[in-house]
């Protein structure tokens, strides 16, 4: 996947013209109830003026094909003379034609295509008098349109959740300055993206309890210290998701060292999530008992700042610890806090993109310099 491609995918484009599409799927839905009413698929210039809506202007126009005019009948290709009924017939040329366009409906599982293909056969119907008494025809397409409307709503759902995410109260701009490397951040193995994309991240007694761990790589031992009750959280430390504030971690040092880099992600979570219900967050690692935690923004000054934005933290006491402050997620991160995902090299970046389409609207790039 080269640069452009990559560009094109966390701009969402491909979402882009999906929606733009969908958006029309009402004109359409209106345009069936007509035809049911008046029992004439005859209105050819009503479909005319709706399609032209869709595929004339936004981002659907630079990677469609679309053109609708009057061909010929066989019979009449000598000296037709002007355009008529019974000379001729209504066409519609309407195709998927950016290589950009095509490359991603695979990846989408042709969404974008299907949609177009419904729409040309649904155009080749009308001024069609033989269509247009037909009860059982219309009924198929208004179950068609239903079905694809359902199944493309689930794609855009999550544009929806990012829209009333962003809504919600958020940080102020002081305590928002002071988180280093603008969000929290999520390490996983690339056997396990699959099942966060489509559950999110989910505490450790979630992840287990639920058979969705394809790898594990938490440490067995560290794992057993933070099964406990901590007084001032709601629960088990296993009942929170947890997040870092720097994601240069000794944790990811770790794994780093002890795995193929290849295999790790990182997935960087929008800072706001710590103005939710049931967050919390800590002066070090959560399973060290000397780390404290709080649930209050206002006791961000609590934390040492200097040293969880440090390259390093062999330089300071208690430094190992400390760079391991934390924010824990009670029960479940959702999938639209996630902004972005990062990956060691093209490899894990095909495999993260084949994984999922991108209508979470997370950007997704190789950021190596991230990894030890």
């Amino acid at each position: 996947m080269n640069e452009f491609q990559l560009a094109f995918y966390n701009e969402n484009k491909y979402i882009k013209c999906l929606s733009e599409v969908y958006s029309g799927l009402n004109s359409i839905e209106e345009f069936l109830l007509n035809i049911e009413i008046n029992n004439s698929y005859r209105d050819i210039e009503k479909i005319i003026s709706i399609y032209d809506k869709i595929f004339k202007y936004g981002e659907i126009a630079y990677h469609t094909e679309y053109k609708i005019g009057r061909v010929y009948k066989p019979l009449y290709l000598v000296n037709p003379g002007e355009f008529s009924k019974s000379n001729s017939y209504w066409h519609i040329r309407l195709k998927l034609k950016s290589p950009d366009i095509i490359l991603f409906d695979d990846i989408y599982e042709n969404k974008l295509s299907q949609l177009l293909k419904f729409l040309k056969h649904l155009f080749s119907k009308i001024d069609n008098y033989f269509a247009s008494s037909k009860v059982a025809q219309l009924n198929k397409f208004k179950n068609l349109l239903d079905d694809i409307r359902a199944d493309i709503k689930n794609y855009l759902s999550n544009v929806e959740h990012r829209n009333i995410i962003s809504k919600r109260e958020k940080l102020d701009e002081a305590k928002l300055k002071q988180i280093p490397f603008g969000g929290l951040y999520y390490t996983a193995h690339l056997e396990n993206i699959y099942s966060i994309l489509n559950k999110g991240i989910l505490s450790h007694n979630l992840a287990h309890s639920n058979g969705l761990l394809t790898v594990d790589i938490s440490n067995k031992e560290v794992n057993e210290r933070r099964n406990r009750i901590v007084s001032g959280l709601n629960g088990n430390l296993h009942d929170y998701a947890p997040l870092y504030f720097n994601p240069r971690n000794p944790m990811f040092y770790f794994l780093c060292r002890n795995r193929p880099k290849e295999s790790l992600v990182l997935m960087r979570i929008n800072p706001h999530i710590l103005m939710e219900k049931d967050v919390s967050f800590s002066d070090g690692n959560a399973a060290a008992r000397t780390t404290k935690f709080y649930t209050s923004i206002d006791d961000f000054n609590q934390l040492n700042w200097t040293i969880i934005q440090n390259e390093y933290w062999t330089n300071y006491p208690d430094g190992k610890r400390i760079k391991c402050s934390e924010v824990l997620v009670k029960k479940m991160i959702p999938m639209a806090y996630v902004t972005d995902i990062f990956v060691y090299n093209t490899n894990a970046l095909e495999r993260i993109i084949r994984l999922f389409p991108n209508h979470y609207g997370i950007k997704t790039e190789i950021k190596n310099n991230l990894y030890f």
